[in-house]
Order: structure tokens, then C-alpha cells, then sequence
């Protein structure tokens, strides 16, 4: 593989991996009857934590998930170097990018390593690594699709494909806010909408690849100028 692929497959893994993951756990998880059988995405029947945090489901998902964390890096530190190449005043931005996803794939590792474990303190890391992990990734995000919209590099539909994505995640997370408290089945509606959130995020590293892409962006230190950037 060459240099130039590198950035765009890291992207689309960041995005299959843990798609594959999470569904294949969940699958595994109804066939053992470790959880009921329903949709998740509409019923809200289990959490995502839930579908995976069994034995023997949790191997797998340790497995496949804890190195996750150091791909996310990897991506992060793709999409710093990359916004410094379409935009070199992004400046504080691209530090602010950056930290943001380190901090999400640390946060990501911290809860993938310790779900299900028992104890207050592993509860304890797990609430605040999945919640980190939500937060600063999405920010970082909307750092990244900041940065590309003020270079200018993305085509009309890219950009508004980022944006919708981006708009969703951001108003979901501001609906389960109030939800928790006016809705009746409260748990079934945060596991549908943890769900949707988690599968929204995913949605944005095909797009980041689509970027990379098209800008002809790799690792070999420059752009290649009969990239298509429209």
C-alpha cells in the first residue's frame, strides 16, 4: 500500500471497526439470550455498554475495541496534519483538534478496558470514558469540519453532508437532556438515542476519507496537484 492510501484507510476503519464490533456483540449477545431480542436503534431495549459487558461477548469486544483507541490517534494526528496542509492559518484550531481526539481515544480505551468489570471505581471510569469519549470526539469534529470549511476544500455536497451529520449529533445530544426527565420509558429512550449517536459519529470518518481523498492527501508530504478537490 502506498503512503497516499494510508490516511483513507485509517478513516474508513475508524468508521467499520467499530460498527462491526458492536453489532457483531450485540448479535452474539441476543443469540447466547444474554439480552432480548429487539431492535436497539428503535426499541432502546439495551444499551451499547449491555450488548457487549457478558461473558464470553466481552473477549470480543475487548478484543476488537481496545485497540481502537490507538487508531483514533492515529486518525487525529492524520486529520492535524492535514489541516495544516489546507489551511496553514488554522493555528490553534489544529492544537485544539488535535487534543480533542487524543483525549476522546484515551477516554474510549479507558471505558473499553474496563466494561464489565465490577466495582464502584470501574462504574465510575467507564461513565466518564464514554462520555469523554462522546464529547471531545464530536468536538473535534466540529473543530475539523471548521477548518475545512474556512479553506475551502470541500465540494457543496461534502460540506453539507458534515453539517448534517454534525447537526444531528449536536441536537441529539442536546434532546436526551430533557428527555430523561418528560419521557416515561426514560432508559429505553437514552439506549435508542446512544445508539443513533454512536452510528451518526461513525458517519462522519467516511466523510473524512471522502476529504482525504479527494484532496489527495497521504503521507507523502505534499498534495498531488491533479487532485480533483471539487
Amino acid at each position: 500500500m502506498t503512503a497516499q492510501r494510508i490516511p483513507v484507510l485509517i478513516a474508513w476503519v475508524s468508521c467499520l471497526l467499530p460498527l462491526v464490533a458492536l453489532h457483531v456483540a450485540w448479535l452474539a449477545s441476543t443469540w447466547l439470550g444474554l439480552i432480548e431480542a429487539c431492535n436497539p436503534y428503535w426499541d432502546g431495549c439495551t444499551s451499547i455498554s449491555r450488548a457487549a459487558r457478558q461473558e464470553p461477548v466481552i473477549y470480543w469486544f475487548r478484543f476488537t475495541m481496545q485497540p481502537y483507541g490507538w487508531l483514533l490517534a492515529a486518525f487525529w494526528s492524520c486529520c492535524f496534519v492535514w489541516a495544516a496542509r489546507v489551511h496553514e492559518a488554522a493555528g490553534i484550531r489544529r492544537w485544539v483538534l488535535l487534543g480533542c481526539g487524543l483525549v476522546g481515544a484515551l477516554f474510549y480505551t479507558l471505558y473499553a478496558t474496563y466494561l464489565g468489570e465490577e466495582g464502584d471505581l470501574p462504574r465510575l471510569l467507564r461513565r466518564y470514558g464514554i462520555n469523554l469519549y462522546f464529547s471531545m470526539t464530536v468536538l473535534a469534529q466540529m473543530l475539523l469540519i471548521s477548518i475545512a470549511t474556512s479553506a475551502g476544500v470541500l465540494a457543496p455536497w461534502l460540506k453539507r453532508a458534515f453539517v448534517t451529520v454534525l447537526a444531528l449529533l449536536l441536537g441529539l445530544g442536546l434532546a436526551s437532556l430533557p428527555l430523561q426527565f418528560v419521557v416515561d420509558d426514560r432508559d429505553a429512550w437514552l439506549n435508542a438515542l446512544e445508539w443513533v449517536y454512536a452510528l451518526l459519529m461513525a458517519a462522519c470518518y467516511p466523510l473524512v476519507a471522502i476529504a482525504f481523498s479527494r484532496t489527495g492527501f497521504g503521507l507523502e508530504g505534499r498534495f498531488d496537484d491533479r487532485a480533483d478537490m471539487r
